[in-house]
């Protein structure tokens, strides 16, 4: 049963990859209630966000200090929170070909819709930091191929995003020449860090046979596009990875700042009640459940 709702939730991740004239977002969630607050505002699709993840796990930026097994558990606490497709971010893949084969094969067997790969070195970091270095057209096409393979066993419709910073290394001919032969490597779709106007995305989109996705952070290297921009250059998944991080950052700090004031009136204001978060997070079922087995 586990294993055909995660390939029905990678079917419903390729139609969105492929849905004319709409865009999905990839709506990043950096632990389980930000997951459940994705779906529960009506979100199609829950991205994860190494990024987040980095920063709400071990309070560290993402220059790659979380591993395999860290990035693996917190990935299968949000799988587990939600009923929507989860595309997960699995960095470099953690090594060579052979830990990418392993890699997208423990990611499998948790229930993700899909994974996405990068071409950094490790350790990498976010793609809007400076100070990255890239891999070999070469050796991230064996990756993209081991990671293919990989998802036979566990689940063929395992979509398989493939990541290139290329763009402030490299310059935007060299991401045009990788995406063109990561979609012939077999990934699914081509998602592209930073780039840099309309024009570069409508190319991509243009010459690239497969679908281009790519990021929008406020403050980072990607202008801010408008929405039908990008609809008529034919994006049709879009990743929004600090939706929830940043705004819970700013409230967290917001909440703190007037406990240290004894403003406790202002705490409560910034905040959800008791009521809403306990509705939030399914308290009612879980009464209704225990009285099911108190009888």
């Amino acid at each position: 049963m586990a294993e055909w709702k995660a390939v029905q939730r990678s079917k419903k991740l390729r139609e969105y990859l492929t849905h004319e004239g709409k865009l999905t977002f990839r709506v990043c969630a950096y632990d389980a209630l930000s997951a459940v607050l994705i779906q529960k505002t009506g979100f199609e699709v829950v991205g994860t966000t190494g990024y987040g993840i980095s920063a709400s796990l071990i309070g560290q930026p993402d220059i790659g200090l979380i591993g395999f097994g860290e990035m693996l558990e917190r990935v299968r606490t949000i799988v587990n929170a939600t009923e929507l497709p989860v595309d997960a971010d699995i960095d470099t893949g953690y090594g060579n070909a052979l830990n990418v084969y392993w890699t997208v094969k423990n990611f499998a067997k948790i229930g993700v819709a899909g994974v996405r790969l990068e071409d950094q070195v490790w350790p990498k970091r976010c793609g809007h930091m400076e100070g990255k270095s890239i891999i070999s057209t070469e050796e991230m096409v064996t990756k993209i191929k081991a990671a293919v393979d990989a998802r036979k066993d566990d689940n063929p419709e395992l979509v398989i995003g493939a990541r290139t910073d290329a763009r402030s290394v490299a310059g935007f001919e060299e991401v045009l020449s990788r995406a063109k032969a990561y979609a012939e490597a077999g990934a699914d779709y081509i998602y592209v860090e930073a780039p840099q106007s309309i024009e570069e995305i409508e190319k991509l989109v243009k010459e690239v046979e497969k679908p281009i996705s790519f990021n929008i952070i406020p403050g980072g290297k990607t202008p801010i596009f408008d929405f039908d921009q990008l609809i008529q250059a034919g994006i049709k998944y879009l990743s929004i990875p600090m939706v929830c991080l940043y705004p819970a950052t700013k409230a967290m700090i917001e909440a703190l700042k007037a406990l240290k004031e004894n403003d406790f009136n202002k705490v409560a204001q910034l905040g959800v009640s008791w009521s809403e978060f306990n509705d939030l997070v399914g308290y009612k079922e879980w009464r209704e459940l225990e009285s099911r087995y108190s009888k």
